[in-house]
């Protein structure tokens, strides 16, 4: 089934864009050890107030684009820092947290685990943020180790996060057994700021911005991100680095498919804590956007994909092997200039270098080893030790149509 089969299935579109009044857009491990490691130490009705997919009325074409835009006679509000306020998003705690009565001090309101969804009222110098969550209770926390839902603040992304349905991991083309074509954890949950369900994508707020960088860049070209993992969880991570080694060790062609010098399966799973654990890693592929749908949630307008043409890529989305590598050779994958300097491999097709252009403008780093894996080595620096190895999720929302 193919992604749009399954969005009208499932109720599970998620590509918005902060429009302004008139409609114009604007449409890749350290010293060659595993993948970005980093050492160990219910549904219910929408609101009035969200507007679902109608019935188009007006449509507009973007002379620039081509991008058809429905209804696009709805105008609202734009958000000032990204496509909707951060005010009402949900927030998670990927560390213990302590939720103090003030920014930087004050009494103990509550204290969080890792993974504890939260609701954002408001930030303060651009540090802190006031949360609260079922309204019992409310304080201040430092956001530099909180996660952010990205839908809630940069809906226009697409988010198609497989691993949460049907894991697409394969290697030379193979199937990993136990692994692809499974479930591996939760991810989709009724979003009431969209009056739908979709997917929960989070990643450290520091990457979330870079993001939204890139998919506005993306975006004034008539393309948008197709996000299909960021924060995974450890015990996922480990079972698909166990299970392909373990195809890895009884089938040549898999074998032979991996360790192609420079490259080793250490490249295409980490098999230890990963920067997909802390927060500051992406999956992410490249589409052409052919129409949209205006929407209201609030008084903010923002707009959904309804069709999508994929961009031509190197190959699918979590091949682990060598087919796999946009660089010619290895580089390390915690510098943020070593990647400058090598040429990309021979393999990465135009799109795949226009979706490295966003990302790495907007401050991203790229793996060598898997065309479609970017980082954030700010925000990997700024968490420094600030993470746990204990297995936690990221699977609830609470989110609310901003005010």
């Amino acid at each position: 089934m193919n992604y749009f089969m399954r969005r009208m299935a499932r109720s599970a579109a998620a590509v918005l864009l902060a429009a302004a009044a008139v409609l114009t857009i604007g449409c890749q491990p350290s010293g060659g050890e595993e993948e970005s490691e980093t050492s160990s130490t219910g549904s219910t009705s929408a609101p009035a107030t969200t507007v679902p997919t109608t019935t188009p009325t007006t449509a507009y074409r973007d002379p620039d684009t081509g991008i058809l835009y429905d209804n696009s006679e709805r105008t609202g509000e734009k958000a000032d820092r990204f496509e909707l306020p951060l005010q009402g998003a949900t927030g998670f705690a990927s560390v213990d947290m302590e939720v103090a009565s003030s920014p930087g001090g004050g009494e103990t309101v509550v204290t969080l685990k890792p993974g504890d969804a939260f609701v954002i009222l408001e930030e303060t110098d651009g540090r802190w943020w006031r949360i609260t969550r079922d309204g019992s209770w409310s304080g201040w926390v430092e956001n530099t180790t909180c996660y952010l839902n990205i839908p809630d603040v940069v809906p226009s992304i697409v988010y198609d996060n497989t691993n949460a349905y049907s894991s697409v991991f394969v290697s030379s083309g193979k199937d990993i057994p136990g692994i692809t074509g499974e479930k591996l954890y939760d991810s989709m949950r009724w979003n009431e700021r969209l009056g739908e369900d979709q997917y929960v994508v989070a990643a450290n707020y520091i990457m979330v911005k870079k993001i939204y960088a890139a998919q506005q860049a993306a975006l004034a070209d008539g393309y948008t991100l197709v996000i299909n993992e960021t924060f995974r969880p450890f015990d996922v991570q480990l079972d698909v680095a166990d299970k392909l080694k373990a195809l890895y060790q009884e089938d040549s062609e898999v074998k032979a498919g991996i360790d192609k010098r420079p490259w080793g399966i250490g490249w295409f799973i980490a098999s230890k804590l990963s920067t997909h654990q802390i927060g500051c890693a992406m999956d992410v592929s490249l589409a052409r956007v052919n129409r949209m749908d205006v929407r209201l949630s609030g008084g903010y307008r923002y707009v959904v994909a309804t069709d999508i043409t994929p961009c031509d890529m190197p190959t699918a989305m979590h091949e682990l092997s060598s087919a796999a590598v946009c660089m010619k050779r290895a580089v390390d994958s915690y510098s943020k200039t070593a990647w400058k300097s090598v040429a990309p491999a021979d393999t990465m097709t135009e799109d795949a270098l226009r979706l490295q252009k966003y990302c790495t403008d907007a401050g991203m780093s790229p793996l060598a080893s898997e065309w479609w894996h970017f980082n954030d080595l700010e925000a990997k620096d700024a968490i420094g030790n600030q993470y746990t190895t204990e297995v936690f999720y990221i699977d609830d929302c609470l989110s609310r149509v901003p005010e």
